[in-house]
C-alpha cells in the first residue's frame, strides 16, 4: 500500500482501517499475539491476501522491538529454541504455500479449527497434544507455516501454551519472544521469495504510528490485569477474532 492508494480509499474505509490497526495493536501489546488475525481479513479486502501478509508481517516483527526487553527475562528459553528453530523451518514453506495456493479455502479450516480449539481451552478441555519438546516442535512448525502462508501463526502458539502450566508474565514472554523469532525469520524469507515490495513495506510504514500506539496502551493495560484477567482476554479476543476470520472467509467463497 503506497501512498497513491491510500489516497485512493474513501473516508469510511481509511476510519475503518485505523480503528482495525489501533485495535490490532492495542491486543498486541496486552496479550503479546493476535494483532494479524484482526488486521489481515480487513487489509486483505482492501489490498490483496499477500500485501496484506506482507504489511502484517512487518508490523509484526517491528512490535517486538518494544516488548522484548520487558519479556527476555521471564522467558522459558528451552522453548524458545525449540519452537522458534521448528518454526523457522517451516516458514518458508508456507510463503511457498502463498505465492502457489489460493488460501480462501485454506484459511476457512484454519481459522473453523481456532474457533474450536479456543473455545475448548476457554473450558479447561485439554487439547491433548503431547508436552515438552515433542508438543513444542510441532506446535512452532505449525505456527511457523501459518505465519508464512498468512501472518497467523499465533493462534497454535497461544493454544499451546495459554493451556499449560506458568504465570501470565511467563507465558505472555514466550508468546512475545518465540513468535518475535519466527517474524524476523518471516522478513528474511520474504526477502528471498520476493514478496517484500516498496508497496508492503510503505503500507507498514504508514500504519506503523497507529498500530504502535495501540500497543503501548494495551502494555499499559496488561500491567494492570490479573492472571485470570489476562487469559480470559486472551482466548477471549483469540475466540473473535477467529470467527471473524471464517466468516470474512465464507462471505468470499459465496462471491
Amino acid at each position: 500500500m503506497t501512498p497513491s492508494a491510500l489516497a485512493d480509499l474513501n473516508g469510511v474505509q481509511m476510519v475503518v482501517i485505523a480503528v482495525v490497526v489501533f485495535a490490532a495493536g492495542m491486543l498486541r501489546g496486552f496479550s503479546g499475539f493476535g494483532s494479524s488475525l484482526l488486521m489481515v481479513p480487513v487489509l486483505a479486502v482492501v489490498i490483496g491476501p499477500t500485501t496484506a501478509v506482507v504489511i502484517c508481517t512487518l508490523l509484526e516483527a517491528l512490535a517486538t522491538l518494544m516488548l522484548v526487553p520487558s519479556s527476555a527475562a521471564h522467558a522459558d528459553r528451552r522453548r524458545l529454541v525449540t519452537m522458534g528453530v521448528a518454526g523457522a523451518v517451516a516458514i518458508p514453506l508456507g510463503h511457498l504455500a502463498l505465492l502457489k495456493l489460493d488460501p480462501s479455502l485454506s484459511n476457512l479450516a484454519i481459522s473453523a479449527a481456532v474457533v474450536v480449539m479456543s473455545g475448548l481451552v476457554w473450558r479447561g478441555i485439554s487439547l491433548g497434544v503431547p508436552r515438552g519438546t515433542r508438543g513444542e516442535a510441532g506446535t512452532g512448525l505449525v505456527s511457523g507455516f501459518l505465519t508464512g502462508f498468512g501472518s497467523i501463526g499465533g493462534p497454535p502458539l497461544v493454544l499451546y501454551v495459554l493451556a499449560g502450566a506458568g504465570s501470565a508474565v511467563q507465558k505472555r514472554a514466550d508468546l512475545i519472544l518465540v513468535a518475535g523469532f519466527t517474524q524476523a525469520v518471516a522478513v528474511v524469507s520474504m526477502i528471498g521469495f520476493g514478496l517484500l515490495t516498496f508497496t508492503g513495506a510503505g503500507g507498514a510504514a504508514l500504519m506503523a504510528p497507529v498500530f504502535f500506539g495501540g500497543g503501548v496502551l494495551g502494555a499499559r493495560l496488561f500491567r494492570r490485569a490479573s492472571e485470570q484477567t489476562y487469559q480470559r482476554v486472551a482466548l477471549g479476543a483469540l475466540f473473535v477474532a477467529a470467527v471473524a476470520l471464517m466468516c470474512m472467509n465464507v462471505l468470499k467463497l459465496l462471491r
